[in-house]
């Protein structure tokens, strides 16, 4: 990876810094609190005394405390917006308009706001949902598979007599998806008022994100009542734009597609100038950080000091699905551990390129090992 961009914010920092191994390190024993300092180093392909030295300096930290590894209450994200089945169609072949076309079908759980908590929570944080469950056989899968994940669901807003929302994407033979259809009706019962029951939980979050599909009084409810709190959206839709354009001003993370970019500012994005260009008139409407996204590319990033684009190294994709959500998790995971932007995006970068090699929406093999790995591949480029 090479980007023309010139890092010279100072990185934040709120506390005892930890650095990316121990970042890792916290994720793993939150899994298994028991593990060996020699297990910890196989895992880690570390000595034994390089990883014990890892934990003194945890400890140290206030990071972990006593015996059995008992961790600091870990900054958690809580996600707002939709959990749905996603049922996606491969296409054999370049697919015929109007017409049958031969293909593979499958059914899992999705949705923005699920799918951003998985790739979280496979990425070690601490990850709250709130979305609407419908009481069907659907919702009852979503919540089980959260719940095997590690997701906390306990703030979800459950809907006996309702149905979970359902989203088909047609994905044709080079991978990207020619057609989506969606069914988000039920997000519309997030209301300011269930949020506001809520709100110790976003008082206690240090990032939030919001779906793009809630209801336009909600997101305002947010926006206005968690100003300092770190608010990122992943705008996910051209559709969705006319319900929050008039909130830009209020957003402090925005994060598009040159779809949606385009439709937002105006502009033509053809280059990574015509990106930089954009971001920088959409970050004029009021979102502070500006991210915009040009697939296998890399993506344009505007902030108040700095300014610039980042290239990736190109691979061909399996399925575009849930890409954004991915990136959207690198940019969690770097406020979460208080990265530097630069660190961020090539964070972000690597969470999309796992996705883009897995038919699902979120990659199973994510890991902080494996972005780590892609990060590094990255910079090789």
């Amino acid at each position: 990876m090479h980007s023309d961009f010139e890092d010279t914010a100072k990185n934040p920092k709120y506390g005892a810094p930890i650095t990316k191994r121990e970042a890792e390190i916290l994720a793993i024993i939150r899994k298994n609190p028991m593990i060996s300092h020699q297990e910890l180093a196989d895992m880690l392909g570390i000595t034994r005394s390089a990883a014990s030295v890892h934990l003194t300096n945890l400890t140290k930290k206030g990071k972990i405390k006593g015996r059995g590894y008992i961790l600091e209450q870990p900054n958690y994200a809580t996600i707002i917006g939709a959990a749905n089945m996603d049922i996606n169609g491969f296409s054999f072949e370049p697919m015929v308009a109007g017409s049958s076309n031969p293909g593979r079908i499958s059914l899992v759980p999705g949705g923005e706001a699920r799918n951003l908590a998985e790739n979280l929570a496979r990425l070690g944080i601490n990850a709250k949902l709130m979305a609407p469950i419908g009481g069907d056989m659907f919702g009852e899968k979503i919540v089980a598979d959260c719940r095997a994940l590690g997701i906390d669901t306990s703030d979800c807003l459950l809907l006996p007599n309702a149905s979970t929302s359902l989203f088909m994407a047609f994905i044709n033979s080079g991978g990207d998806m020619a057609m989506g259809l969606s069914d988000m009706r039920i997000e519309d019962n997030i209301t300011p008022e269930y949020v506001q029951r809520k709100s110790g939980i976003l008082a206690g979050s240090k990032v939030i994100v919001l779906g793009s599909g809630l209801p336009p009084e909600t997101l305002q409810y947010v926006l206005e009542n968690f100003p300092q709190k770190e608010i990122i959206m992943d705008v996910g839709a051209v559709g969705k734009c006319k319900r929050f354009v008039h909130l830009l001003d209020r957003m402090c993370t925005l994060q598009l597609n040159r779809i949606e970019a385009e439709f937002i500012s105006g502009i033509s994005i053809v280059t990574a100038q015509d990106a930089i260009r954009a971001a920088k008139h959409i970050s004029k409407m009021g979102p502070k950080r500006v991210f915009i996204t040009l697939g296998v590319k890399g993506c344009a990033v505007v902030t108040p000091r700095e300014e610039g684009f980042f290239h990736t190294r190109a691979r061909r994709p399996v399925s575009t699905t849930g890409v954004g959500q991915a990136y959207t998790a690198g940019i969690v995971y770097g406020a979460i551990y208080d990265l530097s932007l630069t660190e961020t995006v090539q964070f972000a970068m690597a969470c999309s390129t796992l996705t883009l090699q897995s038919e699902s929406a979120v990659n199973r093999a994510l890991n902080l090992q494996a972005v780590e790995q892609v990060v590094l591949d990255n910079q090789e480029y």
